[in-house]
């Protein structure tokens, strides 16, 4: 089409030039008629080349003048008018349809992408490099108190403190931050990724309420551990209540002999004795859960202090079944902590590794410590022993919850405090059937 069109223009200029020579040679000759008359049609073949040229230039800033202004309404005839024209028509109009088309698709691209943005649980921000939101969602708007959020700026108003960390988080990093406005107190937990978006970064920010979160766990918390202690307590009163009532029935019956009677107080006497101290015992096992002293801490060189823990572990009756590998890096590695209470938390780890690789032939415990991605120092404790069923996955660390016939069910429970208390952590996964791995975070 183009081609043709210009074929016709340039057509048209060399008419124009023979046109001109023609007129030219004519009024040099004295022949003026015939030469006014070429000189008018040197004239119109002018205007038009000019006309062609400029209908096609209008032509296409109508069109693009209409897409810039998002009117898809406008449509050129494809009927009457030259070929060329008819031609170009057709494919304006062709043009036209598929962006139509494609700005259609990406609109329900967007609809569909700020449906699923709105639809998760945490608050999300996209911001440029000059402080203005490009992106938000409406949990972020209910977290920060907002009806519109268009630049930081505005987090002034909300919280200073808020603002001071949204424009200081960078890539990778997680803040908390505790404000209050008309909903009350307000602690929010910030992550700050970075992404370029047509060759610009955008910093993404996701904000979790996670105090209100941190109140569910813990009066779920609470409901486990009322659960363990009512479960623990009525199976050491039952019998004794049992046992009284007994006793006491013994001691109206007037066919009982002295001699039996004084035998079955005596025996009864001493179960309710025994269940008596269990049960102290039991609250002695609490009152050690609720009172974990608070850490004095001094640098600690790892490698020497997993090495005495294994030596600890000797006393454990299948030590010399079970190999023993440990692996430090760097070999001089060392944490800020107390050791007593690190030495606590690793050596009932190793004596969970132990009891979980009783009759076990390939029994293996890896001890191993190194720098985490985030610069916290990572010390696991693994062991191929059967592994942690999903069941129970999200009990063990309950206070009283056991599986073993002995066992108290605070060692992991005060393991974990221990280590939050350091402003650490205490994590476990395990796959069922092959290995288990707790892993100390500090």
């Amino acid at each position: 089409m183009i081609r043709n069109i210009t074929l016709r223009v340039l057509a048209y200029l060399l008419l124009l030039i023979v046109l001109v020579v023609a007129t030219c040679y004519l009024l040099s000759e004295g022949e003026y008629i015939p030469g006014v008359a070429t000189s008018i049609l040197a004239v119109g073949c002018c205007f038009r080349v000019v006309w062609n040229v400029r209908s096609v230039n209008r032509k296409l800033a109508y069109f693009f003048q209409a897409l810039e202004n998002d009117d898809y309404s406008i449509h050129f005839p494809e009927y009457g008018g030259s070929h060329s024209e008819r031609f170009l028509n057709g494919v304006l109009n062709r043009i036209k349809d598929i962006l139509q088309n494609t700005r259609l698709e990406i609109q329900q691209r967007e609809q569909y992408y700020e449906l699923i943005i709105n639809s998760v649980s945490s608050g999300i921000v996209a911001l440029d490099e000059r402080g203005f939101v490009t992106q938000n969602n409406q949990i972020a708007l209910k977290l920060l108190g907002l009806e519109i959020f268009t630049h930081v700026n505005q987090l002034e108003r909300v919280s200073p403190a808020l603002k001071l960390l949204v424009t200081e988080i960078r890539p990778g990093e997680s803040r908390r931050v505790t404000f209050t406005n008309e909903r009350g107190s307000v602690q929010l937990f910030v992550s700050a990724s970075r992404i370029l978006l047509k060759d610009k970064p955008i910093t993404l920010l996701v904000m979790n309420d996670i105090e209100n979160e941190l109140d569910e766990k813990e009066i779920d918390s609470w409901v486990r551990l009322i659960r363990v202690l009512s479960h623990e307590i009525m199976n050491s009163i039952a019998p004794v209540t049992s046992l009284s009532d007994t006793l006491l029935s013994m001691h109206s019956d007037p066919e009982i002999t002295p001699d039996d009677l004084k035998r079955n107080t005596e025996n009864g006497l001493k179960v309710i004795s025994e269940t008596g101290k269990g049960l102290i015992s039991f609250v002695e096992s609490y009152r050690k859960f609720t009172r974990i002293p608070r850490p004095e801490r001094e640098l600690i060189n790892l490698n020497e202090f997993i090495q005495r823990a294994v030596i600890l572990s000797s006393t454990e009756p299948n030590f010399p079944e079970v190999t023993i590998d440990v692996c430090i890096e760097p070999e001089d590695l060392k944490v800020f902590a107390d050791p007593n209470l690190m030495g606590q938390v690793l050596l009932n780890l190793m004596k969970n590794a132990f009891y979980a690789l009783r009759g076990r032939e390939d029994a293996h415990i890896t001890l191993s410590a190194e720098h985490g991605p985030t610069g916290k120092v990572l010390i696991r404790v693994r062991d191929n022993g059967p592994g942690i069923s999903p069941e129970i996955m999200n009990e063990i660390f309950v206070p009283f919850f056991t599986t073993k016939e002995e066992g108290s069910g605070i060692g992991l429970s005060v393991s974990r405090q221990i280590m939050r208390m350091h402003g650490g952590n205490l994590k476990v996964s395990s796959i069922e059937g092959k290995e288990t791995v707790f892993t100390i975070i500090i």
